[in-house]
């Protein structure tokens, strides 16, 4: 039997861990395929890609952010082609899976939970025309209830929809097939590919689904580094580790970031989740060594109200978290992405914005504000009446309100993860933006964005906002806050402004009065052999050098700011912008400088 394995994306980026597992596990029984879409492509595109190919079944891993554009394209297909088998996995099928079948009658089986070992069986079940499937894990329908007991069934219009037992997890990982046997370059160069050396989670907090499953699950180390290595060689552009937590284990864990350093291509980066009052000194003395870039790291806060994290079983120490996070920022070589979600019970909007600025306070390179999302299966929905819980009935499910926070506090607090996004997340105003919060908001950064919020509203309403207009809106905003600072915060926006690639005009409201600094002057300053060697280009002709990149003066000295943060000095600077050159881990350009009277002397 022709057997398609497939599934829809967030983003063409990223790629599909599951079903490489599932592949895996029926390459050697079956005529199967792996094909990877995204939830942006044409649904009619999909349509006639899949039905031209003439599969016998077709399988579909199923998320929330892709079930409602699978479930019509599976509707379109089993109308197309009558025969055609349709099998659904993942979570978003994995509970309810009964009534989930009884309303999508064109689905003909659904595997709850772990598939690698179930699918082979199934597929074995379907090539012998079985009536009955006596399969755990499986959920299918018939024209007759089986023989065999150890099942829940339920029936509409002569058809009988069966639910066998669960099938218990995984316990021994090694039955599992590598989910990389068989991949190629072709599959993962440049893209972001997901791995796991582990399942199930150290906690039980309730808005996660991992709390339904006790305990964790590793798998055998020697295969982990086996298939990592093998991934580093492919050229994949990230390795995004799905584990719950990835230093859940002590030894397992040291063990690998020594691997991954050793088999780091200088250009690979490793993302991780991490519990970050978790890491001893040991961890800390492995990553400190780490080249810049190699390693990224996503630290779920949530919350630092006590209360709330009590109630949604949560174990966390914000003081030493805190601590980690800081002495991390200080090697300066890891990204830190730490989390929050709005929603939780018992978080208030004073709550959170206590939340926001502690952690905001640590000046992570990221911080994503997210949105409690009531998942199918998760604890916490058990606790929407006592929670009073609103929320939406469709994927992904996210709060509208609870008994703490209303509609409206939510609707603004998305309005503060679109400012939050812009003008922190996305990078673009790193040193402005951290400027602007050291001296004018320090300890209160939530306000630092409800002001930017609200100077969009009342000057960028309905305009669509370009790249320039964005680093004009901060301009005008802190310079009508702080106009004896115009000069200043002009000199660092301008900065970040070069530092995100080459523009041919900076804008009018971003130049200074200093004249530009002549040809001959820069090709003198970066015929020094320290300058060419922090530019990347130690071996090469200063006339070459001066081709790549982009010199430009500034009326205080930023490069001493930048490794100081002290007080913006007013020397003049020069500062060489690296256009040809890699960009660093956060997608910004490399750069060197000094003051501008070296190079006059």
């Amino acid at each position: 039997m022709k057997l398609l394995l497939t599934t829809l994306n967030s983003k063409y980026i990223h790629t599909c861990l599951s079903i490489r597992y599932l592949y895996s596990s029926v390459k050697d029984t079956c005529d199967s395929y792996i094909k990877e879409y995204t939830i942006n492509e044409s649904l009619d595109k999909i349509y006639a890609d899949i039905y031209e190919k003439n599969y016998d079944i077709v399988g579909f891993s199923c998320y929330i952010w892709n079930v409602e554009q699978t479930l019509k394209l599976c509707s379109t297909l089993k109308e197309a082609n009558p025969d055609l088998i349709i099998i659904l996995g993942g979570p978003e099928v994995s509970f309810d899976s009964l009534n989930f079948i009884n309303k999508h009658s064109y689905i003909d089986y659904i595997i709850k939970g772990e598939g690698e070992l179930v699918l082979p069986k199934l597929i074995d079940s379907i090539s012998k025309f079985k009536k009955h499937i006596e399969i755990d894990g499986v959920v299918y329908k018939s024209n007759e209830l089986p023989p065999y007991s150890n099942y829940r069934y339920n029936t509409h219009e002569d058809i009988y929809f069966i639910e066998n037992k669960d099938t218990p997890p995984i316990a021994d990982l090694s039955q599992i097939k590598s989910p990389y046997l068989y991949v190629t370059e072709e599959e993962i160069e440049n893209k972001i590919v997901y791995f796991e050396t582990s399942r199930g989670c150290t906690f039980n907090c309730s808005y996660c689904l991992s709390s339904t499953l006790k305990g964790v699950r590793f798998f055998p180390l020697e295969s982990v580094k086996q298939d990592l290595k093998k991934l580093v060689v492919l050229n994949a552009k990230q390795i995004k580790f799905v584990d719950r937590t990835f230093n859940s284990h002590k030894e397992i864990t040291l063990a690998l970031i020594k691997f991954l350093k050793e088999i780091d291509n200088g250009k690979i980066n490793f993302h991780f989740e991490i519990t970050a009052h978790m890491l001893d000194d040991e961890f800390m003395k492995e990553i400190k060594e780490a080249r810049y870039g190699l390693f990224q790291f996503e630290i779920g806060v949530q919350s630092t109200n006590s209360k709330t994290i009590k109630t949604v079983n949560r174990i966390d120490n914000f003081e030493k978290l805190s601590v980690r996070v800081n002495q991390i920022k200080k090697y300066g070589n890891i990204h830190q992405h730490l989390d929050l979600i709005a929603g939780l019970p018992y978080e208030n909007l004073e709550s959170f914005k206590k939340s926001f600025n502690d952690v905001f306070g640590l000046l992570p390179e990221a911080l994503q504000l997210g949105f409690l999302k009531m998942l199918k299966g998760s604890p916490i929905r058990s606790q929407v009446e006592l929670f009073d819980y609103r929320y939406r009935n469709y994927p992904p499910y996210e709060v509208i309100s609870n008994k703490f926070i209303s509609a409206s506090e939510i609707l603004f607090l998305k309005e503060i993860e679109e400012i939050v996004d812009l003008f922190y997340n996305s990078g673009m105003f790193m040193l402005s933006i951290e400027y602007i919060y050291i001296n004018n908001y320090n300890n209160n950064g939530f306000k630092l964005f409800s002001d930017l919020l609200a100077y969009k509203n009342d000057y960028y309403q309905n305009k669509t906002l370009s790249r320039d207009d964005l680093y004009k809106l901060l301009h005008e905003f802190y310079s009508r806050i702080c106009p004896d600072e115009t000069n200043k915060i002009k000199e660092l926006i301008r900065f970040d402004y070069l530092r995100m690639g080459r523009n041919r005009v900076i804008p009018l409201f971003l130049r200074n009065d200093l004249s530009s600094i002549t040809r001959e002057e820069a090709v003198a300053w970066i015929s020094n052999d320290y300058i060419k060697s922090e530019l990347g280009y130690p071996n090469s002709h200063p006339m070459e050098i001066i081709k790549k990149i982009h010199v430009e003066l500034f009326e205080f000295d930023i490069i001493d700011y930048i490794k100081t943060k002290g007080n913006l000095k007013n020397h003049k600077a020069i500062i060489a912008f690296n256009y040809s050159g890699e960009k660093d881990f956060m997608n910004k350009v490399t750069f060197t400088g000094g003051l501008y009277e070296q190079i006059k002397n």
